[in-house]
């Protein structure tokens, strides 16, 4: 890896004698990571990971190493793969049963994800991205972890804080940055970086963190991380922050991290909360870069100057416009029927979302968190748990409701062994020898859930989705 001279420059002055081992560190491979999903690892496949793989110190659900995306584990929503520094940033934003949490940077996933396993299924979460197909595929990622509490968005920052003011008891902001903690994992970041690419994410920067402010409760709190050693972006920014919203605190974590560094103050004006602060240096830890500070607030109220409005990007078309308003259409009493008849035929446990608010657009059957009425003028890319659609008389249940129940709701799981379960993820239909009756089962693999099947005459039919199939 080839390094600008400048970037040389300034790490050198910055870290003095521990420089060598910091350009040593960045010379080396980059090191991989994932997170179980405690809705559903099974205890066999914890233990597994527990005997075979080295555990993340920051995170509790983290372990170094490798996993295959076709791995069932990975294919079921049992584990989820993400570099382990960036692990750390949801295990400082802790979030608390009941909470309304917003993922304000939110694609690929990683944070959202594990936000929503330490949310449990409680309170809400939005996850915010204003990238249209990058907030496709963190929909997709939501989606097979399972969680019916988290929807997705489209937004740019400000628009979103016009039409969510004083809403989030906690915001997270993985802000857009230099990357210079990601070179070695993705060394086309090095093309792109200069001192004034670093100087113009500040202000974006500056720019998201004043948006965020706005939706902020007066006694939320605030987690800002980048993937970058900058201080401009890092320590600067949160001087900054601090020194024009007082009413915003560091909250200095209660466990040190092994080999976790404190924020540094002379980076910062030598403003000592600064010390609250956490940064990852791959010289020092099994990890890539990654800077991280969490803030209370106490009494802050930041008012959007901006009139409520609907949320939109330059790319918006006319069909997503159309798309935004919720549709509140309620089953009706057809629809009704053959919906308690599919979960009657197919729940051992009737699921806590069938008492929840349901609702169809067209013919899809939502489930949206409680407190989903509260959030109009949004633009949706997933709105809560997507259950199924109606078509002639039946019911259909979506794959998002499949990755989202689990063996004990089930009445039956039928677990395929290792050729059916390859000939099933190619698209092929399985022939079984069951007596089961004709209707919905879940599908399994090592007993872990990955699709519906559709049995008639022992026939499985193959209902895993086409653009997942290998």
């Amino acid at each position: 890896m080839t390094l600008p001279q400048a970037f040389i420059d300034k790490y050198q002055h910055l870290l003095g004698a521990d420089a060598d081992a910091f350009f040593a560190a960045l010379q080396q491979p980059a090191v991989a990571g994932f997170r179980v999903n405690p809705r559903k690892v099974t205890a066999q496949l914890h233990q597994n990971f527990a005997t075979n793989y080295q555990p993340v110190p920051w995170n509790p659900s983290g372990y170094y190493g490798k996993i295959s995306g076709r791995d069932i584990a990975q294919l079921s929503g049992a584990i989820y793969s993400q570099e382990p520094s960036a692990q750390g940033v949801a295990a400082l934003a802790d979030p608390q049963p009941g909470m309304r949490v917003l993922d304000l940077c939110a694609a690929p996933g990683g944070k959202t994800t594990q936000l929503a396993g330490l949310l449990n299924g409680t309170g809400l979460l939005v996850a915010n991205e204003i990238d249209r197909q990058r907030a496709k595929v963190l929909s997709e990622n939501v989606e097979r972890f399972g969680y019916d509490n988290v929807v997705v968005v489209n937004h740019d920052p400000d628009s979103l804080a016009a039409s969510l003011p004083q809403f989030f008891d906690l915001i997270v902001i993985d802000a857009p940055c230099s990357g210079e903690g990601m070179f070695r994992k993705d060394p086309e970041a090095i093309s792109y970086w200069s001192p004034d690419y670093v100087l113009q994410c500040q202000e974006r920067q500056r720019n998201i963190l004043k948006a965020a402010l706005k939706m902020l409760r007066a006694d939320g709190q605030i987690v800002y991380s980048t993937c970058t050693f900058a201080p401009e972006e890092d320590e600067e920014n949160i001087d900054w922050l601090l020194q024009n919203y007082p009413a915003l605190a560091v909250v200095t974590p209660p466990a040190t991290w092994p080999g976790v560094d404190a924020g540094r103050p002379e980076w910062g004006h030598d403003n000592p909360a600064l010390v609250g602060a956490r940064r990852f240096w791959p010289q020092h830890v099994q990890g890539e870069g990654h800077f991280m500070v969490k803030l209370q607030a106490d009494g802050l109220v930041v008012k959007s100057t901006e009139p409520k409005k609907l949320a939109t990007n330059s790319r918006q078309t006319k069909k997503d416009k159309r798309t935004v308003a919720p549709n509140n259409t309620r089953l009706n009493q057809t629809q009704q029927k053959l919906f308690d008849q599919f979960v009657e035929q197919t729940y051992r446990v009737t699921p806590d979302w069938t008492r929840g608010n349901l609702q169809l657009q067209k013919d899809q059957l939502f489930v949206l968190p409680a407190e989903l009425n509260e959030l109009t003028n949004l633009k949706y890319v997933r709105r809560g748990l997507w259950l199924g659609e109606f078509r002639k008389n039946r019911f259909v249940p979506n794959h998002a409701l499949i990755m989202a129940s689990t063996p004990e709701q089930l009445k039956t799981v039928i677990d395929l062994n290792m050729s059916q379960y390859q000939q099933y993820v190619h698209g092929d239909v399985i022939r079984l020898t069951t007596t089961l009756t004709k209707g919905w089962y879940g599908v399994s693999y090592q007993k872990q859930i990955y699709s519906w099947g559709y049995l008639v005459e022992q026939t499985l039919k193959n209902f895993y989705p086409k653009g997942l199939r290998f």
